[in-house]
């Protein structure tokens, strides 16, 4: 580390060890034309003054946004990004779907004219499923996973938070939904401000964006998708 890095480093801590000493000076003089009945409410007021110092020092130190990763103005353009997504998928409207949601793909070689998705690990589902149906004569399947924006508090949850698992066999897509898994963090801020209960609610409604898993398959006409436990959109 450079010499200048040092110095701005240290800068603001010498401003405020300098400050504290002026206060000390000050409470010094001030407490020379008091009248004190006892020398215990003159250390008194030294520890108050000290404590205050101290607070002024930790809530500078305190970063404002944390370990956050979205700003609450984000979150509408989260919203609607992940509503532009969800509509294209749904209509089969791949030329549509944003590529920054592109997390895995893979090309599948079918044993025989079937191909069976199965849903392991969960008793209901997150993953989505929506097949675009070719004219290919072979026995190739196309797969693309996405998964869009899930943000909590400023927290990105889609990397806290691991994928499905995708395994591949002949005729198979097996996908396993991860473990359960409990999240605990704390919030600290310097930014001050009263919310009444409902005012806390709502906020916390609107720094909420839930996200999914989906899976777009090209698939051959002439092969036969059995999706027992309803992954796909009809």
């Amino acid at each position: 580390m450079s010499m200048d890095t040092w110095v701005v480093a240290i800068l603001p801590l010498l401003v405020l060890l300098f400050l504290i000493w002026i206060f000390l000076r000050l409470g010094r003089n001030i407490t020379k034309h008091i009248n004190w009945t006892k020398r215990l409410s003159k250390w008194l007021l030294y520890v108050y003054i000290g404590m205050l110092l101290l607070a002024i020092v930790a809530y500078e130190f305190i970063p404002t946004n944390g370990d956050k990763i979205a700003a609450p103005k984000e979150y509408t353009m989260f919203k609607n990004e992940n509503k532009i997504f969800q509509q294209a998928f749904e209509n089969n409207e791949g030329s549509k779907f944003d590529s920054k949601f592109l997390v895995e793909e893979w090309t599948q070689e079918l044993v025989g004219d079937t191909l069976e998705i199965i849903s392991k690990g969960s008793q209901f589902p997150t993953e989505r499923l929506n097949i675009e149906w070719t004219d290919s004569k072979e026995q190739l399947v196309e797969a693309k996973m996405y998964k869009t924006h899930s943000y909590m508090d400023g927290i990105n949850l889609g990397e806290e938070i691991p994928l499905s698992t995708v395994e591949i066999n002949d005729n198979q897509i097996i996908l396993t939904a991860p473990s359960p898994k409990q999240l605990t963090y704390y919030l600290f801020s310097n930014e001050l401000s009263v919310l009444s209960i409902v005012d806390s609610l709502d906020a916390w409604e609107q720094r909420r964006v839930i996200g999914y898993t989906y899976i777009y398959l090209k698939v051959p006409k002439h092969i036969n998708v059995i999706d027992k436990d309803g992954l796909q959109f009809y």
